[in-house]
């Protein structure tokens, strides 16, 4: 008689035979040593030194960049919305006017210190976030997605209009502090702001908070069974999202200097949106690629191949015409971002940062894996927005 003892509790049997010699060969061999961690530090290093060094004192790049770090804080902001929470927004440009233009008034024509005026815009654009989400409250999906491109059409029309904020609508001057007239400077201003961002971020997600969002972008009323306050919860995802868009609305007042209501229309919201979904929604990383490049794409088109890629593309599709051919150029861009779109939902549901996943995996350590680059419908990205939190 053979007795039968049972594994320690939380330890599994090795695998017998076969089965033990499969799992050998499909784990991927791990690096250790310098082999594992010098060429990675190598790396985190050089981008270290482009992004603190090299692109503060070029001119050129400084102020691009300077964008790139607002669209990213934006990204962030509306990826708690949609990405950890399930909710369609097609308003964020509001929260992010109405931080511009607090930020602007509050300096120019009250002369409230510089540092108190973000406080001032993250403030004000979070009362107006929660006002939102009162109202939104048992609303969901489309319609949603409905009251929330109401609501900014509405700020852009009314709020924004008023002269005394727009100062007669010539525009609420946003003068910088002289320390941060150096492009470069204001780069690493901007830079430093998101940073403090992705922190505010990972803690959102460290936290109970974190976790009762993302269970609300699963399934409401299974939340809600386990004793999740939904209402509670969508309010709290509404208010740090709009206090985030706050933020980037003042950074983004004083990146140009002149605040109008026209620079805050339905085009920008969808640019917000494009960029959260195709860097990738919940994942902060490919949110800030995704970002940034939405923000340097102007740039980009400016002289660059793709300039010439943009101009032959526009001559063959405006078959001679002056007119249109000018009138395709203005809106490459966004039908360049369309086309992302489409790639995304299509090919790459995880967006860009499924692209990268095997790059950003072995620079924490993890051997490198081009099977994540093939194209594959995973469990990230819009796919996953699609709950009942989000149906009509």
């Amino acid at each position: 008689m053979t007795a039968v003892v049972d594994p320690p509790v939380g330890r599994t049997p090795p695998a017998a035979g076969p089965d033990r010699a499969a799992e050998a060969v499909a784990r991927p061999r791990r690096e250790f040593g310098p082999v594992r961690w010098v060429p990675r530090a190598v790396v985190l290093l050089a981008l270290a030194w482009w992004a603190l060094v090299y692109v503060p004192g070029t001119f050129a790049y400084s102020a691009f960049a300077a964008d790139a770090c607002i669209y990213a804080i934006i990204g962030l902001s509306l990826n708690i919305v949609i990405g950890y929470t399930g909710q369609l927004s097609l308003g964020h440009q509001g929260f992010v006017g109405v931080g511009a233009f607090a930020a602007a008034y509050s300096l120019t024509v009250q002369e409230v210190p510089f540092a108190a005026t973000f406080v001032i815009a993250a403030g004000l654009a979070a009362v107006f976030a929660l006002v939102l989400g009162l109202v939104a409250l048992r609303i969901t999906g489309l319609y949603l997605a409905l009251i929330t491109l109401v609501f900014g059409l509405t700020l852009e029309g009314s709020l924004f209009e008023i002269p005394r904020f727009t100062n007669g609508g010539a525009g609420q001057p946003a003068d910088r502090p002289q320390f941060l007239f150096d492009d470069g400077r204001f780069y690493l201003f901007c830079l430093a702001f998101l940073v403090l961002a992705c922190y505010v971020d990972y803690r959102l997600l460290r936290s109970k908070t974190g976790r009762a969002l993302l269970a609300l972008k699963e399934n409401e009323r299974v939340a809600e069974a386990f004793g999740i306050n939904v209402t509670a919860f969508k309010l709290i995802a509404f208010t740090l999202s709009g206090a985030l868009a706050g933020v980037a609305g003042a950074l983004f007042a004083y990146r140009i200097g002149i605040v109008t209501g026209s620079g805050f229309g339905f085009f920008l919201a969808l640019t917000f949106v494009l960029m959260t979904v195709v860097g990738g929604l919940g994942d902060r990383l490919g949110v800030i690629m995704g970002s940034s490049f939405f923000a340097v794409l102007p740039f980009l088109l400016e002289d660059s191949p793709l300039k010439r890629a943009e101009e032959a593309i526009a001559g063959v599709l405006s078959f001679g015409d002056a007119g249109t051919e000018a009138n395709i150029i203005q809106f490459f861009p966004q039908a360049l971002g369309a086309l992302l779109l489409l790639l995304t939902l299509v090919q790459f549901p995880g967006g860009l940062a499924q692209q990268v996943r095997p790059f950003t995996d072995w620079l924490k350590g993890e051997p490198f894996d081009a099977r994540a680059l093939l194209p594959h419908r995973g469990s990230s990205g819009p796919g996953t927005v699609e709950g009942s939190s989000v149906r009509a």
